[in-house]
């Protein structure tokens, strides 16, 4: 069963990147396309519903390739490796403090609209869904009567990004706020959690084309 589901999550990774690979070449015949290479800091936090907690940011980073395709109103496909995850704290007497860290291979869909654009100076606003893969799972409990493992954390991340960029000549600078959609947590002993994934980031990109 385990074998069969990591196939089809491998085969789900290798279709998104591919549709993402036909977009970018379709790209070319636009009058106005452009790629290259970002990296960035995340700050996430992990939304619950767990009684007596409280939920604080942790920093991570992110980096990988982006392209634009458009004029005025434009696409904006994007191949991003991202951690994110949140430190969990009980709010009693236990001290219980569980740190998650997820590594994931993200596929952002962003439209955007130009508020403003120059040949030195571009402003934009985006917005659109981002998928994320978990590839990695790391969680650190400082008591072994932690409720949460590995096996809690879902293999998919749905979430939406909203935010804005500013482009001085090839450089591209984007700040983006991404809620979380679904529910990552995957109840064991039909217990009813509820863990979303929501992050800062902040990128710089550099435009090759």
């Amino acid at each position: 069963m385990a074998r069969h589901l990591l196939h089809l999550k491998t085969r789900s990774m290798k279709r998104s990147i591919l549709m993402i690979a036909l977009v970018f070449l379709a790209g070319a015949t636009f009058a106005q396309f452009t790629v290259g290479p970002k990296l960035g800091f995340t700050m996430s936090k992990l939304k619950t519903n767990f009684e007596d907690v409280k939920e604080e940011a942790r920093a991570g980073f992110q980096f990988g390739a982006f392209a634009r395709i458009g004029k005025k109103i434009y696409v904006q496909p994007e191949l991003i490796f991202v951690t994110k995850g949140g430190i969990i704290k009980a709010d009693d007497a236990t001290a219980l403090e569980t740190k998650v860290k997820l590594s994931t291979m993200q596929i952002p869909a962003l439209v955007g609209f130009h508020l403003l654009n120059l040949k030195v100076v571009n402003l934009r606003v985006m917005g659109g869904p981002a998928l994320s893969f978990v590839t990695d799972k790391e969680i650190k409990i400082n008591n072994v009567s932690g409720s949460i493992g590995e096996k809690n954390i879902k293999d998919a991340i749905w979430s939406f990004q909203l935010g804005a960029g500013l482009d001085v000549l090839m450089f591209t600078l984007d700040v983006r706020y991404e809620w979380g959609l679904n529910n990552i947590y995957h109840p064991q002993g039909g217990t009813t959690y509820d863990m979303k994934s929501n992050l800062w980031n902040v990128s710089l990109g550099w435009k090759i084309l």
